[in-house]
């Protein structure tokens, strides 16, 4: 750390301490003895004041509405229901374990806490289920309405009821603070003209705006712990401070939380548009952030800064290109099924045309699309590991791939699990065996020191990018992840050929012994055929060999972890994953050739051949 940063971790230890002091106290501020709503032109005015625009009309269908209103979340997944019982809101619904009722700097919530993930604990105090009741209420006929209204209202006042401000784990995060605050602010905007207790509901929504806004400027999350946090919690400060100009520090929250968005566009979302977290789920969270920020901003007349116009234009074009057919984006890096304010709102990302190979240099992927029928595309990982110093939300994943087809996964990334609980599955499922790449002596590409941080992050070059004029398209990059601990290099060269063949070639140069494992993890079940395999999707199949290794197909194994994969934060479940393995000297090369139909011996080694031949030109230079 710097001096600088020392400094203002004491001083927000000081800070904290001086929090406890009042609130042992009794000198917690209650907002809503302070501000009479009447005077609050956001709890007054009779028609909308924010923009809010639905992204997939489609999402709200009967199966959502029905789970949304009995209680549950948008997301199944997260298998959490309210009732009106106040412990609702702190029992973990995995462990089924209360977390303390206390002032939330002595609570334990990092890895090894007796309560469960505290992720999932904090995913339903968000609030965002409000906005889903909201919507419902806004399109659906008055006897439905009425039963959205009502629920909103009920889970809304149980929750401030049931954490007073500083009292429990929900205050432990500022981040949480900002994405609850804005949550509630859309959804009371929303449902204005129907609300049935307005002397108890806009109070509330006071006690909450004035006591989270002053909470977050306490505890931003500055120097290194700068993220996708910091965003969240300036995102909210430019809501507080725009929207309830009444309060006495409201211009002073605006300032902060613009300044704030200002500085971070250009820290955290490079100048192709990509993540400097290096995490698509992280980088698409901060850009709807950064969008909702600019259309509240917009709305009620105030100026967007032209470096957040600029960021929030590039990002949507990085996440268009990287969107499959449904609109999905893969999880590269860490991933936690969170949005900045609901699964069913967004801010459309641009749709790109798609070109055969677009290469965004600044955080290095590379999309590759097949020329013809097959409609197979490619992404290439060539970026770093993450954002420093900590290089948190990233995952050892160099030179790894996915392979997909409009609809449809052939080689996927496993996604993250979680990030408290499980430790040892934390670790997989960031590390490097868990990912398309080469592992070697099964050491991951940099040194994982806690389940946020990484040392010995690695550098990857691009060596070669190029269209050959008989159509074909090249990629080659080289990482060293593992020079300085085996004294290995990587070397990856990956060919998209004509009629959908694809062809990719790991080069291990180095000397001594090595221990080498290839791992690709697979969209669907494997069948054998001939000398290797073939992979029957819903509309296509893929045909697999891979040679330079004895392989085997392996599902669910736990010693060590192999074959997992995590479709929804807090659960796993096994995956089949071929395993090419090599032990001897070096160097060594991996031949992996896929194709969505039957090519013949002699244009797939030709395939293979020129793609040698060019890695070892492209080592030369």
């Amino acid at each position: 750390m710097q001096p600088s940063e020392l400094w203002a971790r004491v001083g927000s230890q000081c800070g904290l301490a001086m929090l406890s002091l009042r609130h042992r106290l009794g000198l917690t501020p209650q907002a809503h003895c302070q501000f009479d709503f009447r005077l609050h032109r956001f709890c007054t005015a009779e028609n909308s004041l924010l923009p809010l625009r639905l992204a997939h009309e489609r999402l709200l269908d009967e199966a959502l509405t029905t789970r949304v209103l009995a209680g549950g979340l948008p997301e199944a997944g997260w298998n959490w229901c309210w009732r009106p019982d106040d412990q609702v809101w702190h029992r973990d619904s995995q462990t089924g374990q209360l977390w303390p009722r206390q002032f939330f700097g002595s609570i334990p919530y990092r890895d090894g806490n007796p309560y469960g993930d505290v992720r999932r604990i904090w995913e339903p105090a968000r609030l965002q289920q409000l906005i889903v009741l909201a919507l419902i209420a806004a399109q659906r006929g008055e006897g439905t309405r009425e039963q959205a209204i009502s629920l909103l209202e009920a889970q809304f006042l149980s929750w401030v009821e049931a954490n007073p401000l500083y009292v429990g784990v929900h205050y432990v995060s500022a981040m949480e603070c900002g994405l609850r605050l804005i949550a509630v602010c859309h959804a009371f905007d929303l449902v204005r003209p129907w609300i049935h207790s307005p002397q108890r509901v806009w109070p509330a929504v006071l006690q909450l705006v004035d006591g989270h806004a002053a909470l977050i400027q306490q505890r931003m999350s500055l120097h290194s712990s700068l993220g996708n946090h910091t965003v969240a919690e300036a995102a909210a400060l430019v809501y507080a401070g725009v929207l309830f100009p009444e309060m006495p520090r409201a211009e002073e929250r605006h300032l902060l939380g613009l300044r704030l968005l200002e500085s971070e566009a250009v820290h955290q979302i490079l100048a192709d548009g990509g993540g400097a977290e290096q995490g698509f789920w992280y980088l698409r969270f901060i850009s709807e952030l950064y969008g909702l920020a600019a259309g509240l901003l917009s709305s009620r007349g105030h100026g967007v800064p032209e470096r957040i116009q600029r960021v929030l234009k590039q990002s949507r074009s990085f996440l268009g290109a990287m969107e499959d057919s449904a609109g999905r984006i893969p999880t590269i890096g860490d991933s936690d099924n969170g949005y900045a304010l609901s699964p069913v709102l967004s801010l459309c990302h641009e749709e790109q045309e798609k070109t055969p190979l677009t290469t965004f240099l600044s955080s290095g992927y590379s999309v590759l699309h097949s020329q013809g029928s097959s409609r197979t595309s490619l992404i290439f990982d060539h970026g770093p590991l993450g954002m420093g110093p900590c290089y948190a939300h990233g995952h050892a994943d160099a030179l790894s791939v996915l392979l997909r087809g409009d609809d449809e996964d052939f080689l996927i990334d496993p996604g993250t699990f979680a990030y408290s609980g499980h430790p040892e599955w934390r670790k997989y499922f960031r590390g490097t065996r868990a990912h398309n790449t080469v592992m070697v002596d099964d050491l991951d590409q940099a040194v994982q020191e806690t389940a946020f941080q990484w040392s010995s992050p690695y550098s990857v070059r691009l060596l070669t990018r190029k269209e050959l004029s008989g159509g074909e398209t090249v990629l080659i990059a080289v990482h060293n992840g593992y020079e300085q601990r085996t004294g290995v290099l990587h070397y990856r060269g990956i060919l998209s050929g004509q009629s959908g063949l694809w062809v990719i070639v790991d080069l291990l140069t180095g000397a001594g012994y090595h221990t080498l494992e290839l791992n690709w993890h697979l969209g669907s079940t494997p069948a054998p055929n001939g000398a290797g395999y073939v992979i029957t999707g819903k509309r296509a199949q893929l045909h697999l060999t891979v040679d330079g290794g004895h392989s085997q197909v392996l599902r669910g194994q736990e010693n060590p972890p192999v074959g997992w994969c995590a479709p929804f934060y807090g659960h796993r479940q096994p995956l089949d994953t071929l395993q090419a393995a090599y032990q001897g000297h070096l160097p060594h090369e991996f031949v992996t050739c896929l194709a969505v139909k039957s090519h013949d011996d002699h244009d797939r080694q030709s395939a293979v051949s020129l793609l040698k031949d060019l890695i070892h030109e492209a080592r030369a230079h």
